[in-house]
């Protein structure tokens, strides 16, 4: 693949707000999905895991969704925004926990 072709295949920011070619209701479950395969991986030995959305840089409006989502699903989340002022760049790590 080229850069040309990568920049070419790219959605654009009209695309990517909710219900725009479902861009971002795709996003969100297929991160859905990979929390939840961590948390399968570590529930029987632990009540609480941290998952990092290092490659969703920027995108909060994601992040928040996804928040929302494993709130409403009974999981207590809280998010640590982590920032580098060199390269522009946002992310959070997300601490869940299934403990009462």
């Amino acid at each position: 693949m080229t850069a040309e072709e990568a920049r070419n295949s790219r959605y654009s920011a009209e695309d990517e707000k909710p219900g725009h070619h479902n861009t971002f209701n795709l996003l969100v479950i297929d991160y859905l999905h990979d929390i939840e395969r961590s948390i399968r991986q570590v529930m029987h030995y632990t009540d609480a895991t941290v998952y990092s959305l290092k490659d969703l840089c920027n995108r909060k409006d994601i992040v928040n969704e996804i928040i929302r989502l494993l709130k409403e699903a009974g999981f207590k989340v809280v998010a640590e925004e982590n920032c580098n002022i060199e390269l522009d760049m946002e992310w959070y790590d997300l601490f869940i926990t299934w403990k009462k």
